[in-house]
């Protein structure tokens, strides 16, 4: 039972190291800045929404060729990869549906809807936060409320939808800035490994 405990605990740990990168908050930024250029060139948002594949495919490319040759591949127990890839689409599915609503302006039609819908713009951050231990969530949970707020309350004051883009941007730009602090810092604690130099000349 101790040995399963232990298991399980340098399992957390390890899982969450792989947050120490920066990599995914870089992501989470990129995915505010597509946001907010579909707000800006809201008449041709439907043809920017392929943009938000940008976030996943900058995630999935760094991941392989900055953060695996220094940290290597670690092998998690499927249970942690079953929880994390369930959270990981039913957010994505929740957040770009979130921000497509937000692009075209339909939150101020119902009453009630922004207080609502910026109730989960909160929990989601937060229940990101709690499942995969990733603690900075829990303050971009914050930031991306009151990003949520002002891109609400600024649209009402000007009727005009590109006029809010800009607190997603502020928000994208503070996540990416923190997520290239943590890359830094993560590349000057693990260096490439060296790699072995054999003289062929040796006798």
């Amino acid at each position: 039972m101790t040995q399963e405990f232990n298991l399980k605990k340098l399992e957390k740990k390890a899982w969450t190291s792989t947050f120490e990168d920066g990599i995914t908050d870089i992501g989470i930024g990129l995915l505010l800045l597509m946001s907010t250029i579909c707000q800006i060139f809201n008449e041709s948002s439907p043809y920017l929404y392929p943009l938000f594949i940008v976030p996943a495919l900058f995630i999935i490319v760094a991941k392989k060729y900055i953060t695996a040759p220094r940290l290597g591949f670690v092998k998690f127990s499927k249970e942690r990869y079953r929880k994390s890839n369930m959270l990981y689409l039913i957010m994505t599915i929740l957040i770009v549906f979130l921000l497509i609503l937000t692009v075209k302006g339909l939150f101020q039609q119902l009453p009630m809807t922004s207080v609502i819908v910026g109730a989960i713009v909160f929990i989601i951050p937060c229940s990101i936060a709690y499942i995969l231990n990733f603690d900075r969530m829990y303050i971009y949970a914050v930031l991306f409320t009151l990003s949520f707020a002002f891109n609400e309350i600024t649209i009402a004051n000007t009727g005009v939808i590109a006029s809010g883009a800009y607190a997603w941007l502020i928000s994208g730009i503070i996540v990416i800035v923190v997520g290239v602090v943590y890359l830094v810092r993560f590349l000057h604690r693990y260096p490439l490994p060296e790699k072995e130099v054999y003289d062929v000349n040796t006798n």
